[in-house]
């Protein structure tokens, strides 16, 4: 069984666990995530994102290509020097990447035991307080 860990839809409370990826995540392990979730994107929303980010760095810092990798790096960096404001610079695309984020691997290790990774819901059978194996 499972039980709504919050009210709102399912893009709100991926943009809430995305909020909670970036505050926590060790910056090798945003790249990772970001990576993934900009493979995730269309080529038009790649664009969009190089744009997005290119207005937002210094010249030196632009993104010189629309790799998922390359985009990760640049919007990593960003977030670490300027915490918060990935999310703006993202702006529509915001629940899209935060939607992706939420199936990585990575990003769903850093949630507790029970947390269905990026659903919104906790398991109602979760032992949270079982020790680690």
């Amino acid at each position: 069984m499972f039980r709504k860990h919050r009210s709102g839809g399912d893009a709100e409370a991926a943009v809430e666990r995305y909020e909670s990826v970036l505050a926590t995540a060790q910056e090798d392990q945003l790249v990772q995530v970001h990576t993934e979730a900009f493979a995730a994107l269309s080529d038009t929303q790649r664009d969009e994102l190089r744009t997005r980010l290119a207005q937002s760095v210094d010249e030196a810092d632009r993104p010189v290509d629309e790799r998922p990798e390359t985009l990760a790096r640049v919007a990593t960096d960003l977030e670490v020097t300027r915490p918060g404001s990935l999310e703006r610079v993202l702006g529509p695309l915001l629940p899209a990447v935060a939607a992706s984020v939420m199936v990585s691997p990575v990003a769903i290790a850093l949630f507790p035991y029970g947390y269905a990774g990026g659903t919104g819901v906790w398991q109602e059978d979760a032992d949270d307080d079982s020790p680690l194996l």
